[in-house]
Parts: C-alpha cells; structure tokens; sequence
C-alpha cells in the first residue's frame, strides 16, 4: 500500500511541476539551441531531469527511517547531479566532468562495499586492486553512457523506465525494502516526466537528468546483482542489462580513439543517430532500439537464474548485431524498400474510406461497452484504503486535467491510458460474486474475452484504413504509444519468467487500456468533438467502479 502511494505520488507530483519547471526554464534562459549535430529544430528547455532527482530525495528522505545509512549515496548523486547542473547552465569543460564523475563513483564503491564480498566478472573473480578498477570503469562507463543514449526524445528516459519496471520487480521478489523504495520512486516520477519528454519532446533530461539516471541504474542493478549472487558483486548482470548504451559506448570510444579525437566529444556516431540516417523516422529509431533492450534484459535475467553460459554467448551475439546493425540497413536499403511497400499498399483504391472508418468506430464502440460493463463488480480484494487512495489518485489527474485544458483548451490524451489502466487493475483485482453459478460465470468469461479480440481486430483494422485515409500525413502512433508497447511486451516477458502474479495483472490491463486508448486516438481523430467528452468519459469509469465496490463492500455483497 505504501509503495503504491509513492508511486502515484511520484507520478502526479511530476506531471503537475513539469509544466511549470518547462516555464521556469525558458524564462531564466536555460535551452539548448538547435544546430551543428543537434536534431531538434527548435529551442527546448533542458535541465528536466532535476524534478526527477528532487522526488527522488524527497521521497528517501520522509520514507527511509535512518536517513543517515544512504548518506554517502546522495552526496555521490548530488556531487554528480551538481555537475550535471553547472554543464546545462553555463557549460562544463570535459576533463572536470570526468574527474568529478570518477570522485562520485569513488563514493559510491564505498557505499556499495558494505553490500558486497566480492566482485566477479563473466565468472572470473576479481582481487584488489582490480576489482575497485573494474567497478570504476564500469559505474563511470554506465553514468556517461546514458549521457551518450540522450539524443533522440525520450530514448534515455524510455530505456530507463525498462530497466526501473525489471529492477522493482526483482527487489519485490528478494523483499528490499530500500531497493523497492528507490525503484518505485524512480519508476513514478519517469514515467510522469516521459510524458513530456517522448517525442516530440517540450522538455529534454539535460546533462543533469541523464547523468542522474545513469548513476541511480548503476546503483540499483549493481545491488540487485548482490542480492541476487549471495552478497557478491557480479558485474555481468549490469553490463548485460545495460547492454544498449554499454556498447554504443564502448564502440563509439574506440572509433574516436582510432580517429584520434577527445573520446568525450559529441558527434553523431552514436546507435541511435545512425539508425535514424538509415530509417528517417524518429519513432522506429526508438521503437528499435527499445526492443534491443528488451532483448539485453531478457539475457539478464536468463543470467539471474543460472543460465550463465548461455546468457553471456547471447550478450555478445546481440552485441555484434547491435554494432552491425547501421551497416546491414544501409545496404539493404531497408527504409527505401518498406517506402516503396507502403506505396504500393497505399495505392489500392478502397472505396467510402472515410464511411468505413466511421461505420468500424461505431461497431467497435458497442464491443468496447460490452467490455467495460462486463468488466464491473461489485466485491474486491483491494482493501477500503487502497480503493480511497486510487479515487484520490483519479481526483489528482483530473484536477491536472481541468488545469491543462484551461491553460491549453485540450486534453491529454495519456489520462485516458492512466484512467482505463486503473479501472481494469481494478477489474483483475475484484470478484464477480453476483454470478453465483460457475457455468455463467464461465460463459459471461468467454463472452468478454471475445468481446474485447473482437474489439483489438476491428481497431487494428481501422487503423489500417486511417492509414489509407486522407488524414495519414497525420501523426498518429507517437513515441510515448511505442515505450509502451515495449513495456507491455516487458510485463509479459518477466510474467513468464518469474510467474509474478502484480506483473501479470498489470500487462493484462495494460493491454486492455492500451487498446480502448487507441479507440479514443482514433475517434478523437476523426471527430475532435469528441475530445472532451471521452476524456471526461474516462474518469467517471474508474470513479464509478471504485463506488460499486465501497458500495457493495458496505452492503455485504
């Protein structure tokens, strides 16, 4: 219960500063300009990922009982988020970034020591000094690999919020409490600040947000690896779950070093600034690189349960695609041949396209609403409190909401995600004792899952027809619908490895929200009057379902 409160406090508390922050930072000045090889075209207020590190502290400082224990911890994370600072308001010369993020991981190997009796890499067992050596390089190593992963929008906040989803799981399966705190934290606030940060992003993480990210990923794997090794320090499990920016960085370095140029310079040899020269599109850049991180954490955690040999030969298959990747789509010419595809497919003349569209949305409209009432009961497993704090939760995001639209006259569209996850986790959780038959029971069952297949078929569908549409120049399926896509396909992987039940629930429901969001995308799209209406909608669902079961709890059902 309380890790739940911190998540949505964490959650709401981001989306509700940030806008203000993004204000903040663009009167005092502090943006990074477009030119030279910076993509963005415009000016964007950098320094975001400071909301993040002060939830962060916030939250460790009302919840841990003896603050002093981390101390050591967060002077190594302010020493190192300070830098980052200074670096996105003024500038900060290369060499003292670095010698201040070696003086940071120096304080955290201190602090991890304490957690640890050894330290060991792919089975190799490391003495002193070597293994102070090897933790240096790799802690150094992850914090400007992050930095390095910070080029496109919401790519180092979106592989992070991966990484924090695996980590909480893990430290909920061995019960650290602190580890659960911090990922928790962590996993709320991201995923808030994502929603501005995804592309096209308002706001970008800075050197002070990637830096911090960097470090607190450092940290949590490299203790979730002691916990998971009998209190030794095996550094292959950070190395392989961090595998994405830990190669793009390794690569990119010894490409400088053979060029003989300053291993920290910025140019565009980085993973993703070559995929997006050989895609052209922002999303698919991201969405691939996404889904190789789904891949280096599903090595990782073949690796935590002793398929140790099979996962290292995995981590370096992956990792010579990875590095061979640019050049295998540049030579096949990939974007040019999927164009001439897409060309071809939107060529075929369909007849009433917009009549089609129109005819799908109000059919689907009628499985959605099958899906929703039959997704209704009236008893729960989630206790008074819990049922209390997610109508305050929905109060929370609807006060955001009314603000937003008074400000900017629309509504977000991620609320509707956020309301419709909470309404069917709460679904999952509760009872359909009304139906006191199992045969019914079974029958009202099938009729939802069809329901809602039938409901995934006629929206996929109709987006295939919006595609053919007049309105294709039209954005649609945005880099913040792709983050979760991966991390709907990361729910069902740890699910199926670990048998967790939260997990399964959560990519369940995910799921389904994830398709009623699409429907509202593709009704709002196609009539904008629509917009408000839906959006409110969306609240009184989840509202009324948590009243039903206060109700129903209060009256014995």
């Amino acid at each position: 219960m309380t890790y739940l409160l911190i998540f949505f406090t964490s959650l709401i508390t981001t989306i509700f500063i940030t806008p203000y922050f993004i204000s903040f930072l663009k009167k005092s000045k502090i943006v990074d300009y477009p030119g030279g090889r910076k993509i963005h075209s415009g000016v964007m207020p950098r320094m975001g990922g400071l909301v993040i590190f002060l939830i962060v502290i916030i939250m460790l400082n009302a919840f841990v009982e003896d603050f002093s224990s981390i101390k050591l911890l967060i002077i190594s994370a302010t020493i190192l988020i300070f830098s980052g600072i200074v670096d996105d308001v003024i500038g900060l010369n290369n060499f003292i970034k670095f010698v201040i993020q070696n003086v940071s991981a120096v304080l955290l190997i201190f602090y991890l020591e304490q957690y640890y009796t050894g330290v060991t890499l792919f089975g190799i067992d490391l003495t002193s000094p070597w293994n102070y050596l090897a933790l240096l390089l790799l802690i150094v190593g992850a914090i400007n690999s992050i930095n390095f992963l910070d080029g496109l929008d919401g790519l180092a906040s979106g592989f992070a919020l991966l990484i924090f989803s695996v980590l909480l799981v893990l430290a909920i399966r061995k019960n650290d409490v602190f580890l659960i705190l911090l990922s928790v934290t962590l996993l709320g606030s991201t995923l808030g600040f994502l929603r501005f940060n995804a592309f096209p992003a308002s706001i970008f993480l800075g050197d002070t947000g990637s830096l911090m990210l960097g470090f607190f990923l450092i940290m949590l794997t490299s203790m979730t690896s002691i916990n998971y090794h009998e209190s030794v320090l095996d550094l292959t499990f950070p190395l392989i779950i961090l595998g994405v920016p830990l190669v793009d960085t390794v690569k990119v370095f010894i490409l400088r070093i053979i060029r003989r140029r300053d291993p920290f310079s910025g140019d565009t040899s980085h993973q993703h600034h070559m995929l997006k020269k050989s895609i052209v599109s922002y999303e698919a850049t991201i969405f691939i690189i996404e889904i190789f991180s789904l891949f280096y954490i599903f090595i990782g955690l073949l690796y935590l349960i002793d398929y140790r040999i099979e996962a290292i030969i995995l981590f370096f298959f992956f990792s010579i695609l990875l590095v061979s990747l640019h050049p295998l789509l540049s030579r096949t010419n990939v974007a040019e041949v999927l164009n001439r595809i897409l060309v071809r497919l939107h060529d075929i003349p369909i007849k009433n396209l917009r009549l089609l569209i129109k005819s799908s949305l109000i059919i689907s409209s009628v499985f959605l609403i099958v899906v929703a009432l039959l997704s209704i009961s009236t008893t729960t497993s989630l206790e008074l409190k819990e049922l209390l704090l997610l109508l305050l939760l929905i109060f929370g995001l609807f006060v955001i909401s009314v603000i937003r639209f008074r400000k900017f006259g629309t509504c977000s569209e991620m609320n509707v995600l956020f309301n419709m996850t909470i309404f069917f986790i709460i679904s999952k959780l509760s009872l359909t004792s009304i139906i006191s038959d199992e045969l019914t029971y079974l029958i009202i069952t099938r009729i939802h899952e069809w329901a809602f297949y039938i409901l995934t078929f006629i929206i996929s569908v109709t987006l295939i027809l919006r595609w053919k549409s007049l309105m294709t120049h039209k954005m649609f399926i945005t880099g913040t619908d792709l983050t979760i896509i991966v991390f709907m396909l990361l729910t069902f992987i740890v699910n199926n490895i670990f048998h967790f039940d939260l997990n399964y629930y959560l990519s369940v429901s995910l799921l389904e929200a994830f398709i009623i969001y699409l429907w509202y995308k593709l009704v709002v799209d196609f009539n904008q009057n629509f917009e408000r209406k839906l959006s409110i909608v969306s609240f009184i669902l989840p509202t009324l379902h948590i009243i039903i079961l206060i109700w129903g709890s209060a009256v014995g059902f």
